[in-house]
């Protein structure tokens, strides 16, 4: 079997400069802003130099994910790429935090990381602090904040879909790298097809436009680079 490539890219950006920022999750549905289709591009221009033509383009059935993979595509213009959704790769559902500021979310994680210190709920400025910790542990050690424990369930079986999303490509035995687009909460567990803890990134976020690049060599899977811009 001939070695396999999948790399998983996180959408480009969907707000401007001086924007609110918001939670964007599986229920705020943004297009890309002129920026982020440049960040798709250039996503797509970075894997022309490197030879990483790929076959098929998986994206999240998301406008943001659909206009990435969309403008990686056209970078290949010369050859036939197969696209199509893949609906685990929706990003996650915050629930009432989804599409609301980033500041009131960072409230609302402080509330519920403290419900009963009636001298800190008061405290805005405090809340955020605490809030701001809670996403932290998520973002470096994916340690869900509390207020968002209802989506425990679904973070536990990510790591579960990209293997078996990544057995589906080694079934296939696709010659050509495959690409996933897909969102920051989704992206991180694609580190699961790792059989080596120690060769996940210290980081684990992906930032907007960046990607990784996994490769298959026949018995495991490693990680070759991440969050590349």
């Amino acid at each position: 079997m001939s070695e396999i490539t999948l790399i998983v890219a996180r959408h480009g950006n969907t707000f401007n400069s001086g924007d609110v920022i918001l939670r964007v999750g599986a229920r705020t549905d943004l297009p890309l802003t002129e920026q982020g289709h440049e960040q798709g591009r250039r996503l797509g221009e970075s894997l022309l130099k490197k030879g990483l033509t790929p076959g098929h383009i998986y994206y999240a059935p998301l406008r943001r994910t659909y206009e990435t993979a969309a403008e990686v595509a056209s970078v290949f213009s010369q050859n036939t790429i197969e696209m199509s959704a893949e609906e685990f790769l929706t990003e996650l559902d915050y629930g009432q935090d989804d599409g609301l500021p980033e500041d009131e979310v960072l409230v609302n994680l402080g509330r519920a990381e403290i419900p009963c210190d009636e001298s800190v709920v008061k405290d805005e400025e405090r809340l955020k602090e605490i809030g701001r910790s809670a996403l932290e542990a998520w973002d470096s050690r994916r340690i869900l904040p509390k207020a968002w424990r209802g989506l425990s369930n679904r973070v536990s079986s990510l790591g579960r879909q990209w293997r078996e999303f990544a057995d589906s490509i080694v079934q296939k035995a696709q010659n050509q790298p495959v690409v996933a687009v897909t969102s920051n909460g989704v992206a991180r567990f694609a580190l699961d097809l790792l059989s080596d803890e120690g060769e996940k990134p210290v980081k684990q976020k992906l930032s907007t436009g960046a990607y990784g690049v996994f490769r298959f060599n026949g018995s495991v899977w490693r990680l070759e680079e991440w969050n590349v811009r």
